[in-house]
């Protein structure tokens, strides 16, 4: 394991102790200076100083190798995260006139050519949108849910797997919808912006609970995400917009998750 991973791991596993740098030094006879420089990745440590940290800590040097594959891991798919999620809102502003117009059109019983014609082309266009978004939205979230196993946090976790599933639904409600369709697609679109609500609510509230030990952000993403819940709840649009500065504080939270200078598990022991 390389810097600065692996002075992250030592702090992570210093505080699991309970211990201080300076209590630590009493136990492996390490200046106080250097334990200080490991953590904060300064200083790549000789083979034999970390050995003898570790062994202080009551860990061996092969377990902490073990460990690097899974932690590489969870750093790909948080920067797959926020890559993803960029694509997703960018995305957005072609998915979101599109389906307003099929609501409308929904409506009136009447087409709108420019937005949505039906021929061939344009519903070809509309499916390649509908699977890009979802890819996206897979990726960005799977960010969250690796963000909630390193952060031991499970509501988080769990709530964000179950907004990946129910746009699963969506999406595939939205494509087969336009050959086949034997119940109210308003009735359908009512319950997708119920249960979206109900969601985005308890992923507002997972951001929120974290607000104490991973800064203000994650209380901002949080409190639109619930504001942006709320309208979907009650079957408002105005909660896609909010919903949308959101998913931007949102990218920002994955992007900074991955930071040498962020330690959200290091922060949490």
């Amino acid at each position: 394991m390389k810097q600065p991973e692996l002075g992250q791991r030592i702090a992570e596993l210093r505080k699991e102790k309970g211990l201080t740098q300076e209590e630590l030094v009493d136990l492996c006879n390490i200046s106080v200076r250097t334990i200080q420089r490991i953590e904060t990745g300064e200083v790549t440590p000789r083979t034999y100083t970390v050995k003898t940290i570790l062994s202080a800590l009551g860990h061996d040097l092969k377990d902490i190798r073990k460990e690097e594959p899974s932690t590489w891991n969870k750093k790909g798919i948080l920067r797959l995260g926020w890559i993803f999620g960029i694509v997703y809102l960018l995305l957005g502003f072609l998915e979101g006139p599109m389906d307003f117009m099929r609501i409308s059109e929904d409506l009136s019983g009447t087409s709108n050519y420019f937005f949505f014609p039906v021929d061939g082309y344009s519903q070809t266009f509309y499916l390649i949108i509908k699977v890009l978004v979802l890819v996206a939205f897979i990726f960005f979230l799977r960010g969250f849910v690796a963000l909630g196993t390193i952060i031991e946090n499970s509501l988080l976790k769990i709530s964000a797997l179950l907004l990946i599933a129910l746009m699963i639904f969506t999406i595939a409600h939205d494509i087969t919808s336009l050959f086949w369709n034997p119940v109210d697609p308003l009735f359908i679109a009512m319950g997708i912006s119920v249960a979206f609500g109900v969601l985005g609510i308890i992923f507002g509230i997972s951001l929120i609970r974290l607000r104490k030990t991973l800064g203000p952000i994650w209380l901002f993403a949080g409190l639109l995400e619930i504001a942006a819940g709320l309208f979907f709840l009650f079957v408002n649009p105005l909660g896609l917009p909010i919903q949308m500065l959101a998913g931007l504080l949102q990218v920002i939270i994955l992007y900074k998750a991955i930071s040498p200078r962020q330690r959200p598990a290091a922060q949490l022991a």
